[in-house]
């Protein structure tokens, strides 16, 4: 090989294979450091096996991010029905006690592998556009780039059976990676492919269909059946060229800079996007989340348009009751759990939003995905109460959201992780694209206005697509 990289890592592999010829069952990981580059580029640039996954999260004060980028597959835990995350959380305790870490002094600092994946919005039988997404699914990279601080790292891991065989497939996909690393380092557009055309024809839920929809939920909340509800609207997208959803991935990294960008890819669908709102993160004892709900557009007068959104009765109701439920879940687990008083604002290149973080130390050690569990769906994607907003939308919505408003994120085997909302995103494959958006409505909401608001919802995902 000629890089650094390729040779560090082939000869870290070489020395584990003395040191084990490793058992069956048994996965081994060597980790070399690696360059620095936008994660969502190397995912555009870089071509190894399928699935690709990632989740790159913001800077974050106090918080270092840590970026994940997964090419390829090693191992992969799924779970269905009520019990998807325990399901999950048992295969992947498994999968850590067979891993086999091999490291050398400078690399010893670097995170450790992780599951990437995510899960849907509520447990039902799968369908289309979604077939291939289960209840709950997170892969374990074969090669897994990992990014902290400004330091990165490469992260190989091989069945221990196979430790002396595949060396001529590795050096073939380590000379694609290298080639992504340098093109991934180009700040230019002329790395990435062109967006959709003109010709891309959009088909799905009508402003009077959406209307409609929030005029019913208005009803039941009238009728005091729920307090607030969450209907959320589909287009799909059929493009005059090929989408190429790792272009799309690149092209909302740097446009929402300041968002989780993720991507999960099963076959060749890849659910993508930059979501604005933490659904949890837990760093040992440490939790931290947002509560995030009330919005307004941006415009010529945003100072104007912040005053009105702090001002604003209807979306500060909003806004509590999605912060009022994440104190009522995390605060039984916490020693402390700190709750501003108040509302921030979160402003994006779109829109802005109504935000409250909240950070609590956890009595115990509690794994993320129970933290999850226990979050999912907060009221700012289905509504309270939660169990009959979440009623109310199935039997109310016509499109399957799958896994739009549920959570993408990682986690190790520490039960560290972090996880993100599943919103201002969409699922793309080279014939398709379906884009979603919703909008929370209460008493006091204006159909047409939050038709509007869910259009403004969805520009990322078309400046994604290329489009706008």
């Amino acid at each position: 090989m000629s890089s650094g990289l390729g040779t560090d890592l082939l000869a870290r592999l070489s020395r584990a294979t003395r040191r084990g010829a490793g058992s069956a069952g048994e996965i081994v990981a060597v980790v070399a450091p690696a360059p620095v580059v936008p994660a969502a580029r190397l995912v555009a640039a870089c071509t190894p096996a399928v699935p690709v996954v990632l989740f790159q999260t913001p800077s974050r004060e106090g918080e270092p991010p840590i970026g994940v980028v997964g090419f390829g597959e090693i191992a992969r835990v799924e779970g269905s029905g009520p019990e998807r995350l325990s399901q999950v959380t048992s295969a992947a305790r498994k999968v850590f006690a067979s891993l086999r870490e091999e490291r050398d002094a400078d690399a010893g600092s670097a995170p450790g592998p992780r599951f990437v994946g995510g899960l849907s919005f509520r447990t039902e039988a799968r369908r289309e556009p979604w077939s291939a997404f289960a209840d709950a699914s997170f892969s374990l990279a074969r090669w897994i780039y990992v990014t902290r601080a400004g330091e990165a790292w490469l992260w190989l891991l091989l069945r221990g059976e196979d430790l002396g065989a595949e060396r001529p497939a590795i050096e073939a996909e380590l000379a694609s990676i290298e080639a992504a690393f340098t093109a991934a380092a180009r700040p230019t557009e002329e790395t990435l492919p062109r967006g959709a055309g003109e010709g891309t024809r959009i088909e799905g839920t009508s402003r009077e269909a959406f209307c409609s929809l929030v005029r019913a939920a208005l009803d039941a909340i009238h009728a005091r059946e729920i307090d607030k509800v969450v209907p959320v609207a589909a287009s799909r997208l059929c493009p005059d060229r090929p989408f190429d959803a790792r272009a799309a991935l690149a092209r909302i990294a740097e446009a929402y800079a300041d968002t989780t960008r993720f991507a999960v890819q099963r076959g060749e669908r890849v659910f993508l996007g930059a979501s604005p709102e933490r659904l949890v993160s837990r760093r040992g004892r440490v939790v931290t989340t947002d509560g995030l709900a009330g919005t307004t557009r941006r415009g010529p007068d945003d100072a104007g348009l912040v005053r009105a959104l702090l001002a604003s009765p209807k979306e500060r109701r909003e806004h509590a009751l999605v912060v009022e439920a994440i104190a009522a879940v995390l605060g039984p687990r916490c020693d402390t759990l700190d709750v501003p008083e108040a509302p921030s604002i979160r402003s994006l290149p779109n829109v802005h939003h109504l935000w409250t973080p909240i950070r609590g130390a956890l009595r115990d050690d509690t794994h993320v995905l129970a933290l999850v569990e226990a979050l999912h769906p907060t009221p700012a994607v289905s509504g309270t109460p939660r169990d009959r907003a979440t009623d109310w939308i199935a039997a109310h919505e016509p499109d399957a959201r799958g896994w739009y408003t549920g959570a993408v994120g990682w986690f190790d085997a520490a039960g560290d992780g972090d996880f993100a909302v599943a919103i201002r995103a969409g699922l793309v494959s080279p014939d398709e694209a379906w884009l979603y958006a919703g909008a929370g409505i209460v008493e006091g909401s204006d159909p047409p206005a939050e038709y509007a608001e869910i259009r403004a919802k969805q520009a990322p995902m078309l400046v994604a697509l290329g489009i706008v």
